[in-house]
């Protein structure tokens, strides 16, 4: 088909939209309820305090894990922060970032829904195009519902001096940025390979960089590999101590998404869509 003469297709977006918001839904409630949990739990001193007891009971690397030297019970802050970094909260992200393009593009292939969708005056950049839009812009999407929970639980509990919601705020947009990478190295994978190839593939990716970041903040021998995973340019420490903007974590980021996506977009249109 004519690219310049077909009508981008709003029906297939939307159609597509209404069949992954179920999903979306119940994973940004989960996120939402989450981050009050745990401003509850930092809000109640006895209970943090426990926490922290078990935390150092624990080997470093679960410390450095979820905030490092920063965990302590004066910095409410960092406490908070811990919802954000969450292995639960990776979970939930790598499940949609993952589910999504997976599911639209080679899913669809695979079970010949995607012939039909060709036949009706949609091309092939079209469907990338759609998928790619609901994958970035949902784990965006997530990343602010999980502010909002933030900014909800801080308004019903008292933390006596008044939290700077801002630094959480910025930590939200890079969290985002970082969350729609992923989603450009998924769409990458779903539109080189079968659906679970693509799945593997784009899940085995993940773990190994969130174990490289995790082992080079408590292993200092391999520090210097620090800078080849994606989570290294999320830099909580510095967003909650520097006021300006991380702008060169925040290029890498936008690096990463561009060049995966367009990547993607070049396998997918060249791919022979009858396998």
């Amino acid at each position: 088909m004519n690219n310049e003469r077909s009508p981008f297709p709003f029906p297939l977006l939307r159609f597509w939209v209404r069949r992954i918001l179920l999903a979306w839904f119940f994973i940004g409630l989960i996120i939402f309820l989450f981050q009050i949990n745990v401003c509850a739990m930092v809000h109640d001193d006895e209970r943090i305090k426990a926490v922290l007891k078990l935390l150092d009971m624990m080997p470093a690397i679960v410390k450095t894990s979820l905030g490092g030297d920063m965990l302590n019970a004066g910095n409410t802050s960092a406490l908070i922060a811990i919802g954000y970094q969450h292995p639960l909260m990776m979970l939930l992200y790598m499940l949609f970032a993952v589910g999504v393009p997976t599911t639209l593009l080679p899913g669809e292939l695979q079970k010949g829904a995607m012939e039909l969708i060709l036949s009706r005056r949609v091309t092939k950049t079209h469907a990338y195009i759609c998928a790619g839009f609901i994958t970035a812009a949902g784990m965006f999407a997530l990343v602010l519902v999980m502010f909002l929970g933030t900014v909800f639980a801080t308004s019903i509990y008292d933390f006596g001096p008044a939290l700077h919601l801002y630094p959480f705020f910025k930590t939200a947009i890079v969290g985002g940025l970082l969350a729609s990478a992923v989603g450009g190295i998924a769409l990458l994978a779903a539109a080189s390979f079968q659906r679970n190839i693509a799945i593997w593939l784009t899940v085995a990716y993940l773990v190994l960089n969130y174990f490289l970041a995790v082992f080079t903040e408590w292993w200092t021998r391999i520090k210097w590999l620090s800078p080849l995973t994606i989570f290294h340019y999320v830099d909580g420490p510095r967003i909650f101590t520097h006021s300006g903007w991380p702008l060169d974590d925040i290029a890498v980021l936008l690096s990463i998404l561009l060049v995966s996506t367009v990547a993607g977009g070049i396998l997918w249109s060249r791919r022979d869509l009858q396998l």
